[in-house]
């Protein structure tokens, strides 16, 4: 991303799920998603919802609705856990969505968003002091450790958490994402994780919209640079002091929620669930 301005990909995912909320039965309400637009992502939004979310999955098929499938299965995925008694949810490069303003349940739990301040700035700016009350944890990934940043915010070490690190680790490296998964392993409970299948970028398999997304993605100067293998993934988290309960990829888990008239949803693209033994 560039300094200073909000994530490119944060915006297409607000717009993504600005057109589902609008659509006739949406997998999820989001009020907010339209007011984070900017630009000519503003512009998009004001188009009729159903065109134009019929447009993008014909032109780049996958990848809308599978914003869509995982911000559905993460919101299912918090809500059953705070039913559980969770206490604290940590969001790990939290972007555009508003999951602690869209989920009324989440009024009960410590929220904290980590995230890049000029993405974070304009979300705050959106949503005001609307929902459940959120610690705004400003963090540069790249440069600041994350068990600092944690210790700074408040974050308690030995209350029920729950880390959420979702659309980050295709963005990464290797050594971003190992370190990261070590720190959620100490600190967490539970972790809710997205990642693409590393056939897509090492061309081992072809992907239906795969090469469209990792062209689009390119343009928008914010390349897919990491991936995992589905195979050894449960030995990879292992190794890393997370225990595999759940791993999904998108398009597996869509007619969960779309029945019968299911969109193309990106097969490549996936949702962990894993218990942390720290």
């Amino acid at each position: 991303m560039i300094e200073g301005r909000p994530s490119r990909t944060a915006q297409h995912n607000a717009l993504f799920r600005a057109l589902e909320a609008a659509q006739p039965r949406p997998l999820f309400s989001d009020p907010w998603a339209r007011r984070l637009l900017r630009g000519r992502y503003r512009l998009a939004g004001l188009l009729p919802a159903r065109a134009l979310a019929r447009f993008i999955d014909r032109h780049w098929p996958g990848p809308r609705a599978a914003v869509c499938v995982r911000t559905r299965y993460i919101d299912d995925a918090v809500v059953d856990l705070v039913a559980e008694g969770l206490d604290q949810l940590v969001i790990l490069g939290a972007g555009f969505d508003a999951r602690a303003q869209r989920l009324p349940d989440l009024r009960q739990v410590r929220v904290y968003e980590l995230d890049h301040p000029s993405t974070q700035a304009v979300k705050r700016a959106a949503v005001g002091r609307a929902g459940a009350p959120v610690r705004y944890v400003p963090i540069d990934f790249g440069r600041e450790r994350l068990e600092s940043v944690l210790d700074d915010a408040g974050v308690a070490p030995d209350a029920r958490t729950l880390f959420l690190w979702e659309g980050v680790t295709n963005y990464l490296d290797e050594v971003s994402v190992d370190g990261t998964l070590r720190t959620i392993a100490a600190r967490g409970t539970q972790a809710i994780v997205t990642y693409v299948d590393r056939a897509l970028l090492d061309g081992a398999r072809e992907f239906a919209g795969g090469r469209e997304s990792l062209a689009h993605v390119r343009s928008l100067g914010e390349p897919f640079t990491f991936g995992l293998d589905p195979a050894t993934l449960p030995t990879y988290l292992e190794a890393r002091g997370l225990r595999l309960l759940e791993d999904h990829a998108l398009s597996d888990v869509a007619t969960r929620y779309y029945g019968d008239d299911c969109p193309p949803v990106s097969s490549y693209y996936h949702v962990v669930r894993a218990r942390c033994r720290g």
